[in-house]
């Protein structure tokens, strides 16, 4: 277990140790529960899930394949 601080500007730098857990550039949830503020990581969907979503026979997998690469696309615009 290790302190850390809550800077001026609101940011929190996690230790080390704690960071080589998650994969780089992962997104978190996070949430206050009490005194205790909890940190999840987000996973992305798997392809299942999307034919799950809708309604009929399901995706494709050129389907399944055009959603994620239109996902990445999306997650990409938002870094720059």
């Amino acid at each position: 277990m290790q302190a850390v601080k809550i800077e001026a500007d609101g940011s929190v730098r996690l230790p080390k140790a704690v960071l080589r857990r998650f994969p780089k550039r992962s997104e978190l949830l996070v949430w206050a529960e009490g005194d205790v503020i909890v940190l999840k990581r987000l996973q992305p969907p798997e392809p299942s899930e999307f034919a799950e979503r809708l309604p009929g026979e399901g995706m494709s997998l050129e389907e399944i394949d055009a959603e994620v690469q239109a996902y990445r696309k999306e997650k990409r615009a938002k870094k720059t």
